[in-house]
């Protein structure tokens, strides 16, 4: 890292998107199969339960889409702290206060691949839990935490 540089890593909403797209395609999909053609206009059965459930599976992707761009998350990582932004607030949590950071590994699978990261602080009695994959540039914000690690480590040597 740069000498007082900070990186940015935003939230990913990209899920969203392709949830409600893939929801979305299947509802009108079936609602066009489920439905007839007469007389050159063509109806569509609301009241089918499969219709619904759908529709309440496109809203609730919608709502949860506009919650999570709206909100705006993002992480800056600097020289000698981390910083937790949302649209609403904004954390700093300095090198003095980080106990330690854990790379936690994935077990399920035989590849090299980080699914958490735990970040334990002073006078807080459970870890920060910090999982890189929902987050752009994933390989950068992990490179950044293992140099924070890395201070972290030779501060308390």
């Amino acid at each position: 890292m740069e000498a007082n540089q900070s990186h940015e890593y935003h939230y990913k909403v990209d899920f969203y998107w392709k949830s409600l797209a893939m929801y979305g395609a299947a509802l009108l999909i079936y609602a066009i199969f489920k439905g007839s053609i007469e007389e050159k206009t063509l109806t569509i059965a609301i009241t089918d339960p499969i219709v619904l459930l759908l529709a309440c599976f496109v809203a609730l992707s919608a709502i949860s889409l506009f919650i999570n761009h709206h909100a705006r998350r993002v992480i800056a990582i600097t020289d000698d702290s981390i910083i937790f932004k949302n649209r609403f607030r904004e954390r700093m949590i300095t090198l003095n206060e980080i106990k330690s950071i854990i790379l936690v590994k994935d077990r399920r699978f035989k590849m090299n691949t980080l699914s958490a990261v735990k970040i334990r602080i002073q006078g807080r009695r459970r870890p920060l839990r910090l999982r890189p994959s929902l987050f752009e540039h994933e390989e950068a914000l992990i490179l950044d935490l293992k140099e924070l690690k890395q201070k972290v480590h030779s501060k308390k040597v």
